[in-house]
């Protein structure tokens, strides 16, 4: 495969971003994060449980006294791109949505 082929085929591909939940088995806290990538938040908590390296400050504590074991990763809602989108307007939508699922849960069971 050219590598013109490959550019156009990775512009072409549909992009779907997700709003993501990091818990905390034990104590049932919630670290609800999102991106423009959603195949990103699986790689990346895949990896740091393969590492034991913590993925967000806001859990480390946590992620210290229980391990990486001590954490699942739930993806909350998927968001498919519009063609009509602007980068900007995409990231907008998704950072909206990740705040309308922040408010799914009560302040104290939610990591801040």
């Amino acid at each position: 495969m050219s590598k013109q082929e490959l550019k156009r085929q990775y512009r072409e591909r549909k992009q779907e971003g997700c709003i993501y939940s990091i818990t905390h088995t034990r104590s049932g806290k919630r670290l609800i994060l999102s991106t423009q990538e959603s195949e990103k938040a699986q790689n990346l908590f895949a990896f740091a449980v393969s590492t034991g390296l913590c993925i967000h400050p806001l859990i480390a504590e946590d992620w210290e006294a229980d391990g990486a074991g001590g954490f699942q990763v739930e993806i909350l809602e998927t968001l498919a791109r519009t063609p009509t989108q602007t980068d900007q307007e995409f990231a907008e939508d998704i950072k909206a949505l990740e705040e309308l699922w922040r408010g799914n849960f009560a302040p104290g069971r939610l990591y801040t």
